[in-house]
């Protein structure tokens, strides 16, 4: 039997939440900075804590898990997205377009989306681990349900589960060396984020200084990418190991550099858990106090007020979540702490570190949390889940009986008009076996900017249909483009599957030189745009043959809709109609990289700044069906 002190649960989760708040104000203001600093406290003292998206989203996750219950999953996380997340960063903005096409992750996290390997998701631990106390396998499952939203595929998804691993195993371990061990068990060891940990590990018993750590950390996993996960996780244990005292090491993780909010935050997050309120110096606790900021882009649902009732609102759902476990733990008023547990399992861990990016899961009867009579597996394959004009696009669907009896029935499509697909598939599965089918779809000469589609699984008992299942899914339409190599004459069509240009699909693009690309941009209404031309080269942009982008120079590679470099960006008003759009991408050595984005401006109120403009498509007419 597990007990956890009730007093002792509260005192953790306050010290957890308390220790965010003040890591996040720390190191805001110097977020993105990538020089070596010497802060020696606050660079600008507040009055009470900054806001924050590190502690932003896990008010969200705790409403998600108030309105869902403990059996939540990625899907209602998704939902949880389109309802009250507004956020246009990176990632996040990436993630919502897919969510807003009708994309569910893990493939809405992954598809399309440059920025799978960044902190986004990492810094969003804390609350799958304080709901979890003492049972780091569940806390990383969810932390693996969070991330897969917008991280799907990437390193990121690896970071929030080593994380919160390593917060979950707090309530019963208290030794840093085994809590970083306990956290790395739960990532897989070919992963950058365990490779860069280890290596601060082997650095710091080396005896290397923490700046030649840093500068190591830089030289082997570092990247341009001030968000990346890998570098950023090492700067945050770097602070826990070379730290002599709580503000020593949240200085020295924030003086590391690059993403400061969300190394000093989570790791103000461990320590904070580690002594609880009573343990954090008066200095840095008085200026940030107990209350909750959030963030306007934040909104729709009852945020906590202060840290006092974030905390009695997590405990309330660790609870519910602990009287489900399969592991006892019980919460006791007046009982100690007193824990049994030593070894954690990773078996249903493990299986998570090879699922596939590129598939969506459903049980059946749909709305199951576990013990399902059927599960549906869609795999959309290396282009995503994009089809175009009169293009054949091949789904590989595969249906498991999880029941411990044999069913019997027929897959069969439900198509747009004009669309094409194969017959029906009768099917009899026993138990534990399956059926797989190659679904091999042909569209309409009309594509939108996403098409639903629907499996349906028919169920026959005696000859008779006894109940059907209808599982929609969306297809996105494919972007067409014509394209030219240094010195050709003559365009080749090419159909892209996202906002990148993929000269490579269609030519050999290895030499050096002017790059070409043009299609048709359909705007269906007057609106301020944000024309991006996102590229790792020079780059221009012409609009009905005005340049509109310019860009003479190399300058850091940022798709991102928010903060995509000045000279690779342009703010216009466009009326309804439909515009010649032409790329030029002046290739270097390294390989090209190219989005074309299409966002709304800064300046909008509802939903929030630089949200994509999921309706202006590329080379497909407006009068496509799906917009």
């Amino acid at each position: 039997m597990n007990i956890l002190n009730e007093q002792d649960y509260y005192r953790i989760v306050y010290g957890g939440w308390l220790g965010k708040n003040i890591g996040g104000t720390l190191g805001a203001p110097v977020e993105g900075v990538k020089e070596l600093l010497a802060l020696t406290f606050y660079p600008e003292l507040p009055d009470g804590p900054l806001e924050n998206d590190d502690l932003d989203l896990q008010l969200v996750w705790l409403h998600a898990l108030e309105q869902y219950g403990p059996g939540l999953t990625a899907r209602e996380l998704g939902q949880e997205w389109l309802d009250h997340i507004f956020f246009p960063f990176d990632e996040y903005g990436y993630a919502l377009t897919n969510l807003r096409r009708g994309l569910l992750p893990p493939v809405a996290g992954w598809f399309n989306n440059p920025f799978t390997n960044c902190m986004g998701s990492p810094i969003r631990s804390e609350i799958w681990a304080m709901v979890t106390p003492g049972l780091p396998e569940k806390a990383a499952y969810y932390a693996y349900q969070d991330a897969i939203v917008d991280h799907a595929g990437g390193e990121g998804v690896y970071g929030e589960m080593f994380f919160a691993a390593i917060e979950s195993a707090i309530f019963l371990e208290k030794d840093r060396d085994r809590l970083i061990d306990i956290g790395l068990s739960f990532i897989p060891a070919d992963s950058r984020t365990y490779k860069a940990v280890q290596d601060l590990l082997r650095w710091h018993r080396e005896g290397k200084s923490w700046t030649d750590a840093r500068a190591l950390i830089l030289e082997h996993h570092g990247s341009d990418n001030f968000t990346d996960a890998p570098q950023n996780i090492a700067f945050t244990i770097l602070g826990w190991l070379y730290g002599s005292d709580f503000g020593d090491a949240i200085l020295k993780a924030v003086n590391c550099g690059y993403d400061t909010d969300c190394t000093a935050a989570t790791l103000g997050a461990i320590l904070g858990m580690l002594a609880g309120p009573e343990g954090l110096p008066e200095k840095w606790v008085k200026p940030v106090g107990d209350r909750v900021v959030v963030s306007p882009p934040i909104n729709g649902f009852p945020a906590p007020k202060d840290l006092h009732e974030l905390t009695c609102r997590t405990i309330r759902i660790g609870k519910q979540v602990l009287a489900g476990a399969e592991i006892d733990v019980i919460v006791h008023p007046q009982e100690p702490s007193r824990w049994e547990r030593q070894e954690f399992s990773l078996q249903e861990i493990k299986p998570l570190w090879d699922r596939s990016a590129t598939s969506n899961h459903y049980l059946l009867p749909q709305g199951t949390l576990q013990n399902p009579l059927l599960e549906l597996i869609l795999e959309y394959g290396a282009e995503g889940p994009v089809i175009g004009p009169n293009q054949t696009k091949s789904i590989q669907v595969t249906l498991v009986n999880r029941s411990t009896t044999a069913v019997r029935g027929r897959l069969s499509l439900d198509l747009p008009e004009g669309w094409k697909g194969p017959d029906c598939l009768e099917a009899a599965i026993e138990p534990n076996g399956n059926v797989e089918w190659a679904v091999n779809l042909q569209a309409s000469a009309s594509v939108g900017a996403w098409q639903e589609l629907a499996i349906l699984w028919t169920r026959i008992h005696d000859h008779a249909v006894w109940a059907t299942e209808k599982v929609a899914f969306a297809l996105l339409g494919a972007s067409r483009w014509t394209v030219w190599g240094p010195g050709s004459s003559e365009g080749k069509e090419a159909l892209f599957p996202g906002n990148r240009i993929e000269w490579e699909k269609v030519m050999d693009a290895e030499a050096e030189g002017a790059y070409r690309a043009a299609t048709t941009l359909t705007n269906p209404s007057e609106r301020q745009v944000r024309l991006i031309a996102a590229a790792n080269c020079p780059v221009s942009l012409k609009l009905n043959g005005k340049t509109v982008i310019d860009c003479k120079q190399t300058l850091e590679f940022m798709p991102a809709y928010h903060r995509a470099p000045e000279d690779q960006r342009v703010e216009l008003t466009l009326a309804a109609g439909a515009y010649e759009v032409e790329v030029t991408a002046f290739k270097n050595a390294a390989p090209l990289q190219v989005y074309v984005l299409p966002v709304a401006t800064s300046n909008t109120t509802v939903p929030g700044a630089c949200y994509y403009y999921t309706d202006m498509l590329f080379g497909i007419g407006s009068d496509a069906a799906g917009e």
